[in-house]
Formats: C-alpha cells, structure tokens, sequence
C-alpha cells in the first residue's frame, strides 16, 4: 500500500525509525528517531445552504460530518472564490455570517478543519446567496427616552488615576452633554468624602447630583438612602433596616421628563460584607405619554475566578427572578449597569447569556466571540459603539473597526422596544485621544428607546 493512500484515509500514530548511515571521514551517524501524527482526512462537507439572510448577514448550513469536528468558511463576491477571506466555527455545522454589503450576492463554500487550523477536507462546491435589500428607514420616535449607564469610578477607596476631586468636572459634563431622561450609576459611593468637613459629610453620590442640580439639570435620585441602617446617614453602630440603599448602585431621572413611582433594591447572593452588589429598581413614568416602565441597575462581582463566575450567574439569576415578581403589569423593562464580563470572558457571558435568555435583549447585538453584529441586533443608528465600554484610562480610547462592536462590560438591556440610537460616549481628537481630564475608567453608554 502507498504511503500516501495510507496518509490520505487514516489517522495513525506511527513511529518512523529512520536508520541512517553516512560515512563521513569514516564515522557513522547515530541512529535518529522521529514521530508522526497524521489527521484523518474527511470528504467535503455536504448541503450547503442558507436558512436566513438579512441585508448584513447570511446563516449558513451544511450536513455535519461528525461531533468533534471544526470547520471554515471561505466567502468572496467573486464565483471563482478569488479574493475571499475565511470565518472558522468550532461550535457546530452553522455559522451566521455578518458585516455584509446589503442587496448584495456572496460565494462560499466550507471544509472541515482540525483545531488548529489544519485542513481536513477539500472545500465543498462553491453556493451563492444574496444578502436582502436594506429596509426604508423608520420614522422619527415620537417619544424617545434616553437611558444610560455610568460607572463613574469610587472616591475614595478605588486605585489608579485622578481623585474624585479632580474628575467630578469632567463626570458632570458628560452627563450635561447627553442629558440622559434616567441613568444607572455604579461606584457613586454612599461613602463620605474625605476632602468634605460639613456635619453628616458628602457621599459621592450626593456631591453628584448637587452639582448637577447647580448646572441646571434637575435631576432626582430613586433613593436618596446611604445605608441600609435606622440611622441611614451613618453606618456607625448600624441598627439594620432596610431602606432601600444600594451603595454606589444609584439612579438619577430628570424630574422634568420624568415622573417617580416607587423604588427599592435587593443585596445580591454571593455578597460580602467587604463587597455588597446590588441590583437598585425604579417604576418611573414618563410624563409625555403617561406610561411606567422599570428601571434598574446593578454592579456585580468583579472575580475574575471560577467563583467570581459563579457569584455573577447567581446574581444575574436573582435579578431576573426579582424583576419578575416585580412585573406583574408586564411593563417595559431596561436594565442597566457593569457586568464585569465581556463577550471574550470565559467560559462564557454569563450574565449575558442568562439575561437573553429571560427574554432582555442586548440592543448591539455583541454576541459571544464575535465582534460584528448580529442579526438580531435592535439598534437603528450606532454612535461610537466600537469603542470599549472600560476605558481603563488609557489615553487612547480602546476601540474595534468602526463597523465592529466594542468590548463591553457596561450594557443596556431592554425588554422588546424600539431602540432608535446607541452612543458609547468618548470625548476624543482626530487621533482618538481622549481630550482634557478622562473621566472615568468606564465609558458612559446611552440608548434611545420609545416605550411601547
């Protein structure tokens, strides 16, 4: 049997003993000793096809050729397959192909690959599917709100980069420049500050919204509460009771469009007494249209660990179990706030995941190990939303290509709303160099929603 037949059909793990004797000034060389792994090759993979095309995407399919097996689609305008480029999947026999032209016809063809890369079979018979026609744009929303989440960074007790005296200029101006109807805050501390010396103190959050209330932004928080204590101003030889206090986890509406409701929050599982997460709610309604809809926001485990993963599946869990008992009306839901996981984060999303699959819907579409969105992406118009949600006060905003997603920690979840705009808020040059104090090590985000 040829060697290469035996190649071409088998996976063998064979050890070649390769005797060579060479006579040099009359010395023989040692014996040397090689092994070889050889990959079982496969025919090319079957029924290619194309369950799903919009005007950015095309889903692809095709018959699978076994469980533990990993394949790449090539895809190229041209039916010759010239000038193509090629997608990998380790997940399965489809692949939803994304960042498409609109109304336009794209080749592919797929084979299967090893882990590594390596090829296991020729490439399949080229198929050609168009991607649909783009969409008349929407109308204008008739009464959008704008939602945002923001961690402006803790006072006193976090590491890194300029004070809180130093930065608060900045935050507020942001915030002016957007003016957001409600916004979610993490790390707007609860805790005194230590440059204040009236009776009581300052916490941050206070010193927040006493600034924005003297540059003329009315804005109201959803529980003005410190602590969770009979004494809700000072935690010292604390009586518990509580009152709804959420630590940095705050929200703040503009009374101007905004009507309260009620609020209250719940210490998540997984908590320490070190390290309390909260999920803070709100029923606000919205004076234009007279309709209520559910706020909230949270902050939760930053552990990058196994049980910092666990600690974030609980939370999010809880979060979902308390917002369903809340919503007993079926009202509009969006929740906002740090994550602490990304789409890259392993073994996975985790709150993500467990949000998305209680029916919340991720507005950008920054599904897991993907930097394009996807088709199930809401959002009408992107604004910057390839720019990282953690800036980590690099000088440079961190940021993708323009059509790509950022890497976001921060999000905003809706339930199922029209979302007109998303905006990752960066005050940067030509360059992408942030201009004058960085805020924040967290960029603030913002969408535009209308209430169903």
């Amino acid at each position: 049997m040829q060697l290469s037949r035996i190649l071409q059909n088998s996976r063998l793990f064979f050890a070649v003993l390769v005797a060579v004797l060479l006579v040099v000034s009359g010395t023989a060389l040692p014996t040397m000793a090689a092994t070889v792994e050889v990959d079982k090759t496969y025919d090319p993979p079957s029924g290619l096809n194309s369950p799903v095309q919009t005007p950015t995407s095309v889903t692809l399919s095709w018959r699978t050729v076994g469980t533990s097996v990993s394949y790449r689609v090539w895809q190229s305008k041209n039916s010759d397959m010239s000038d193509g480029v090629f997608t990998d999947t380790h997940t399965g026999n489809k692949r939803e192909i994304r960042g498409l032209i609109p109304a336009t016809t794209y080749y592919f063809r797929v084979r299967v690959i090893a882990a590594d890369g390596t090829s296991l079979s020729p490439y399949s018979p080229p198929a050609s599917f168009k991607t649909n026609i783009s969409p008349p744009a929407p109308p204008p929303m008739t009464s959008p709100l704008r939602m945002a989440s923001y961690n402006v960074k803790c006072a006193d007790y976090c590491l890194g980069g300029l004070s809180w005296e130093q930065r608060r200029t900045a935050v507020v101006s942001t915030i002016i420049g957007q003016k957001p109807d409600v916004i979610g805050f993490q790390e707007a501390a609860q805790t005194w500050l230590k440059s204040e010396t009236r009776p009581n103190g300052l916490a941050q959050f206070e010193d927040l919204q006493q600034r924005l209330q003297a540059a003329g932004m009315p804005y109201r928080l959803a529980s003005s509460m410190r602590n969770n204590c009979v004494l809700s101003s000072n935690p010292g030889k604390c009586v518990y009771k509580n009152q709804g206090a959420s630590k940095g986890t705050k929200i703040m509406f503009n009374s101007d469009n905004i009507d309260f409701v009620s609020s209250g929050s719940l210490l998540l599982p997984n908590s320490t007494t070190a390290d309390e997460r909260y999920l803070a709610w709100a029923f606000l309604k919205q004076k234009k249209t007279g309709k209520t809809f559910i706020f909230a926001d949270t902050h939760l485990n930053q552990n990058a660990s196994s049980s910092g993963s666990t600690a974030r599946l609980n939370q999010t869990k809880a979060i979902v179990v308390q917002l369903t008992k809340l919503n007993t009306k079926n009202l509009p839901v969006v929740i906002v706030g740090d994550m602490n996981s990304n789409n890259f984060t392993t073994p996975t999303n985790i709150p993500y995941d467990v949000l998305t699959a209680a029916g919340y819907v991720d507005p950008l579409g920054n599904t897991y190990r993907e930097v394009l969105p996807s088709s199930d992406a809401t959002v009408e118009k992107r604004i910057r939303a390839n720019y990282n949600s953690y800036n980590g006060l690099a000088l440079k905003a961190p940021s993708r290509a323009a059509n790509e997603n950022g890497s976001y920690v921060d999000y905003i979840f809706t339930s199922k709303m029209r979302v007109g705009a998303w905006e990752t808020v960066v005050n940067i040059d030509a360059n992408g160099q942030f201009r004058g104090v960085i805020p924040s090590d967290h960029n603030m985000i913002r969408a535009d929603v209308q209430l169903p």
